[in-house]
């Protein structure tokens, strides 16, 4: 699968999930079992970007440098929070306002990096390079799934 069809759908996962997360009222079990899904599949997924996609983004030069600088930085941001919401329980009443600003940096990061960095890596890239992107990705993805389990 190219990268980039990898990449939505591993956006389109993770913004289920938050859904989920939604709809799960006063179920503090269901919740934070949720956000466990949501923490691994943005951690899995944000490492991927950051060690194959992101590299290879910045190595086109000109406008792909800005807009990786940018993603990395957003990806910082996202990082915090889930550290923050790992620390704290369920039912605490923060908990739920933190998965909300999350849910809302997350969102904006896949709409900016599903407009500007896709379009830029369509433009700079061949179809190939992107399926041999979306192989590595797949790759160390199944691995990263593999050290977290251990």
């Amino acid at each position: 699968m190219d990268a980039l069809k990898l990449l939505k759908k591993d956006h389109e996962n993770v913004l289920s999930l938050f859904e989920q997360f939604e709809r799960a009222g006063a179920s503090f079990d269901k919740k934070d079992g949720l956000f466990a899904q949501i923490r691994r599949e943005l951690q899995l997924h944000s490492k991927a970007e950051e060690e194959i996609f992101y590299p290879m983004l910045k190595a086109l030069n000109g406008p792909g440098l800005d807009l990786v600088s940018e993603a990395i930085k957003q990806h910082k941001e996202i990082d915090q929070l889930l550290t923050e919401i790992s620390r704290l329980k369920p039912n605490d009443k923060s908990y739920g306002e933190r998965v909300e600003i999350l849910f809302e940096n997350v969102e904006h990061h896949v709409d900016e990096e599903e407009g500007e960095i896709f379009q830029f890596a369509e433009e700079n890239c061949s179809p190939e390079q992107l399926e041999d992107l979306g192989r590595q990705i797949e790759d160390r993805k199944r691995i990263l799934d593999q050290q977290m389990a251990a």
